[in-house]
């Protein structure tokens, strides 16, 4: 387990640095060449000489680094998802179904209405039943098992 999350952060360590080099080199090139080109004393070869260096050193570098910033932000959105789903699903095993708002924010940090908002989305997703205290505590039930007679259904005859 060590050994991947060194392999995680080592390539997180490379992403930026590509993402550094990129934007480095492409974002001032880009600034630089878009200026100049509408620059009216620009004669026309100069003018191609610096579309080029657009075209080249400019906006491909900013495109790719733009893109791997999106595709880090997408993924740790879906680590983060996917570290959620699993407190999730183990509070519910831990509980057998039961659950609260209070316990899913102790458990993963969220905000309580966060936290809320996220068991209201799953209770749907898994037509859950909710439950109101009489202090009006709110908790929700999920089922967890199955009937045995859904298991052996020639049982029932």
């Amino acid at each position: 387990m060590a050994g991947r999350s060194h392999l995680v952060i080592t390539m997180k360590r490379i992403t930026k640095f590509w993402v550094v080099l990129l934007l480095g080199l492409g974002v001032p090139v880009t600034l630089l060449a878009t200026v100049e080109l509408f620059n009216p004393k620009l004669d026309s070869i100069d003018r191609e000489e610096t579309l080029d260096a657009l075209m080249i050193f400019g906006l491909p570098p900013t495109a790719l680094g733009g893109w791997l910033i999106w595709s880090a932000n997408r993924k740790a959105q879906q680590e983060k998802q996917d570290r959620l789903r699993t407190a999730f699903f183990q509070l519910l095993q831990e509980n057998q179904g039961h659950i609260t708002p209070i316990h899913l924010a102790m458990a993963t940090g969220l905000e309580g209405q966060t936290a809320k908002a996220y068991l209201d989305d799953r209770a749907k997703e898994f037509n859950a039943l909710y439950n109101i205290s009489e202090a009006g505590n709110l908790s929700y039930y999920f089922e967890l098992g199955i009937s045995p007679n859904l298991l052996n259904p020639e049982e029932e005859q």
